[in-house]
């Protein structure tokens, strides 16, 4: 049976490249220098992330 946390931990991390780069692009978008919209999609990526980790996590955890 195939391990299913690295397909998770893949999927997890695609879907925190695209809100990174929809966050950069909209930042972008509305004025912010390139910079600083680079800034703002990093830390979209980690935020996202920490958050779908947390989440998979707690899902996944045994109740006993």
């Amino acid at each position: 049976m195939m391990n299913t946390r690295a397909l998770w931990l893949a999927i997890i991390v695609v879907t925190g490249f695209i809100v990174a780069v929809i966050a950069g692009g909209l930042a972008w978008i509305g004025g912010v220098s390139t910079a600083m919209a680079i800034l703002t999609g990093g830390a979209a990526f980690s935020g996202f992330i920490l958050l779908a980790l947390t989440v998979a996590n707690f899902l996944t955890r045994d109740t006993s």
